[in-house]
């Protein structure tokens, strides 16, 4: 493929990812909202590494993330009676609205999408799911090779 190609394709995904911003504003960060998510779906896996190893975000940004749930009273942190440096992380009544108010502004856009495209924007979300299945798949490879 041409390098014309890569760049045309690349400023029609930004056209995309721009398009699927939230109109408006949430008490709670893209990553905020995800990690609440994932304590909510989760609840499980419930600890800072658990939480980014499934979000895929890095550790420092879990627990940047983590900190600032916990100052909104988003989340609550319980120690563990087995490991006292360690902790599992809880999802409180004010998370679970803030989460459903959040994902309602960032999800929105999706749904407008979806309504305009049909079924272009669920063959598009498949692949999407493929690629990022593929990403990972490849990030788990790679982290074990010495460079």
């Amino acid at each position: 493929m041409e390098w014309t190609d890569m760049i045309h394709y690349q400023q029609q995904m930004q056209k995309i990812t721009r398009s699927l911003l939230p109109k408006r504003k949430s008490m709670l960060t893209v990553s905020e909202c995800e990690l609440l998510a994932h304590l909510y779906l989760r609840p499980d896996q419930n600890t800072p590494v658990l939480l980014s190893q499934g979000s895929g975000m890095k550790k420092e940004a879990v627990s940047r993330c983590l900190k600032t749930l916990y100052e909104k009273n988003c989340i609550r942190k319980q120690r563990k009676a087995t490991d006292e440096r360690s902790y599992q992380i809880f999802i409180t009544e004010t998370g679970l609205a803030e989460l459903k108010q959040g994902y309602e502004s960032i999800l929105q856009p999706f749904y407008d999408l979806w309504r305009s495209s049909g079924k272009d924007f669920e063959m598009f979300m498949y692949y999407a799911d493929r690629l990022a299945a593929q990403i990972e798949k490849g990030q788990e490879d790679t982290e074990d090779e010495i460079l």
